[in-house]
């Protein structure tokens, strides 16, 4: 069986122990990173299947982040997840490699909901 690894980058960390330990139940591999630059060091270590990828984060927000990513050519899903409802910021993410954006507050059913799509199972 092929292990499903999640990468979930956050600063907030109740989003972080949420999304962290209800995927964990449901049979994900989870990492967690809490900046831009911990995402990446992770990202050398493993192959992720999805990244969970907050936009506003201090150091690195999640432009410069995917930026990065894609400079590395990950093949990881990416699902950005803020709090902003910008749609400028929602159209910059997903030409900057995100499949999909997710508002903040969400529900575990809108995360699952979202890897079942992008997620070949």
């Amino acid at each position: 069986m092929i292990t499903k690894r999640i990468l979930i980058v956050d600063d907030e960390e109740g989003y972080r122990k949420v999304l962290s330990n209800s995927l964990s139940d449901i049979g994900y591999e989870t990492t967690v990173a809490t900046s831009g630059f911990e995402a990446l060091e992770a990202m050398k270590e493993k192959n992720y299947t999805a990244i969970l990828l907050d936009m506003k984060m201090p150091g690195m927000d999640g432009i410069e982040l995917l930026e990065q990513i894609q400079k590395v050519r990950c093949l990881s899903n990416i699902v950005v997840i803020t709090a902003y409802t910008c749609d400028e910021l929602a159209r910059k993410a997903i030409g900057k490699g995100a499949r999909k954006v997710i508002r903040k507050p969400f529900s575990m059913e809108d995360i699952t909901l979202c890897l079942n799509e992008i997620i070949d199972l």
